[in-house]
């Protein structure tokens, strides 16, 4: 049985491309790549977005964030069969930091 430590680093692993990032020079563009799911939000990438949007912030060289979905659909919101996964597996440990009002 993987200890929680290499089921997370696996878990990511696999979420890794679900975010793409773009930079060209002072524009970033985020591109959420979940085409099949409609761009339906897991734990991880909000995760990564808010960890992005964070450090753009800061940065004074960026000057624009351009927010995309690939394929029809920009987002249909959050993926709960895959936070509620998440969530059994320990993996969502930030979970009220994320998403307190």
């Amino acid at each position: 049985m993987a200890s929680q430590s290499s089921a997370k680093a696996q878990h990511h692993q696999r979420h890794d491309d679900q975010l793409l990032v773009e930079e060209n020079m002072a524009t970033k563009t985020l591109i959420l790549n979940r085409p099949k799911q409609l761009n339906a939000l897991t734990y991880p990438m909000i995760c990564k977005l808010l960890e992005l949007f964070l450090a753009y912030e800061e940065d004074p060289n960026v000057n624009l964030i351009i927010l995309k979905g690939k394929g029809r659909t920009f987002c249909s919101g959050g993926d709960v069969a895959a936070l509620v996964h998440d969530l059994c597996q320990g993996l969502a440990n930030s979970f009220p930091f994320v998403f307190s009002p």
